[in-house]
């Protein structure tokens, strides 16, 4: 089987398989429109499951080393008085804790680095202008116009795909279901040493610890009809929506980041339905299954993609036998990720439009979720 890839896209599902591929003595390159190379985020949440696939990666070690591992979730009413505690399922091994929190743009520079290391070649600031399929090989011509020729080409390209766009017509679109995350990094006072969660009246705050001096906030809230929100006005507008929390929120709330520091994110999952590849192209990660945060296990499945493409990639006879394979492996996984997640959302919209199911049951369902993520993947 050949072993000249062409990964579209350089976030943490194309940099993992970068890896795991020039690990096995591939020959994978990365071509990334972002001339800066950078990520959109703050931090980030990985389960024992994402870090049981980094493992694979030995990327383990230096991500524990990097943020904040913890097993445990605090659940507070609005004003930061505990209702319960809970301890996390751990999905591994006792090496790792159930989730370790850290700064996205760390994660990110350890992925990086570890490609290079491999003499991953990298191309910034270039996007895929065609795509020619033969049966043996795929013909790519970039819109600086250089012209290349790959035996697989893999759009990991996050959530707006474009090669999903190119060679997959008619395919789902991402669809908002409801909810916006807002989120921004402060100062970690020395009681934060887990997920803190609290619940306000038509909204969900958490603050999750990254490292020994930072965390970060998130917020949940529905946004009715996915409005755009104003870069300038982030700050003003994230005041707001915390005005009803007291407590650490509350101090929070009173001392706010500039607007560029925040981030919004509306809440659009997508499920590819299989097969997950065309000819000889396949998609990865966000580009083939996008979930909401609602479990955290968005950069988990990244991970997980990684490696089982490069297992089925070098174990399993014939491209389209190994393509195959991989959705075969991932799809159900995926889709259940998805599903929950969305489940939960709904659970909370539901209740803050004074709707409550009586059959809500997110700590549960959560942790129902996580379990089964223990199967092998």
């Amino acid at each position: 089987m050949g072993k000249n890839i062409l990964i579209v896209g350089g976030g943490v599902a194309g940099l993992s398989l970068s890896i795991a591929l020039a690990r096995q003595g591939w020959q994978p390159r990365i071509v990334e429109a972002n001339p800066e190379w950078g990520v959109y985020g703050v931090g980030i949440i990985l389960q024992s499951n994402a870090l049981r696939a980094l493992d694979s990666l030995g990327l383990a070690e230096r991500c524990l080393e990097a943020g904040f591992p913890y097993s445990t979730t605090r659940y507070c009413d609005h004003n930061g008085v505990l209702v319960r505690e809970r301890t996390k399922p751990n999905l591994s091994n006792e090496r790792f804790a159930a989730s370790t929190g850290m700064l996205r743009p760390v994660l990110h520079q350890i992925l990086r680095d570890e490609a290079l290391r491999l003499g991953v070649e990298v191309r910034l600031g270039v996007k895929v202008q065609s795509l020619v399929q033969e049966p043996d090989r795929v013909h790519v011509t970039l819109d600086d116009g250089t012209a290349s020729c790959h035996d697989l080409v893999v759009g990991s390209d996050g959530l707006r795909s474009q090669i999903r766009n190119m060679v997959f017509p008619g395919h789902p679109e991402p669809l908002y279901m409801g909810q916006s995350c807002w989120r921004f990094t402060a100062a970690r006072p020395q009681d934060i040493t887990c997920a803190v969660m609290y619940r306000g009246a038509k909204t969900q705050a958490g603050l999750i610890p990254l490292n020994a001096q930072k965390m970060y906030l998130l917020l949940l809230v529905a946004e009715p009809g996915n409005p755009r929100m104003a870069r300038s006005k982030l700050r003003e507008l994230l005041a707001e929506r915390l005005s009803g929390y007291g407590g650490l929120i509350q101090e929070l709330a009173q001392d706010l980041p500039p607007s560029e520091a925040i981030v919004y994110s509306p809440l659009e999952p997508m499920l590819m339905p299989p097969p997950w590849h065309s000819g000889r192209v396949v998609l990865l990660g966000d580009a083939a299954h996008a979930t909401t945060p609602h479990t955290a296990q968005g950069a988990s499945m990244a991970f997980e993609d990684a490696v089982v493409l490069t297992e089925s990639l070098v174990h399993v006879d014939g491209m389209q036998n190994a393509l195959h394979s991989f959705t075969q492996r991932r799809y159900a996984r995926c889709r259940m990720i998805i599903e929950n997640s969305l489940q939960i959302g709904r659970w909370q919209l539901q209740a803050w439009d004074n709707r409550p199911d009586p059959n809500e049951d997110i700590v549960g369902l959560s942790t129902r979720t996580l379990e089964l993520l223990r199967e092998p993947i």
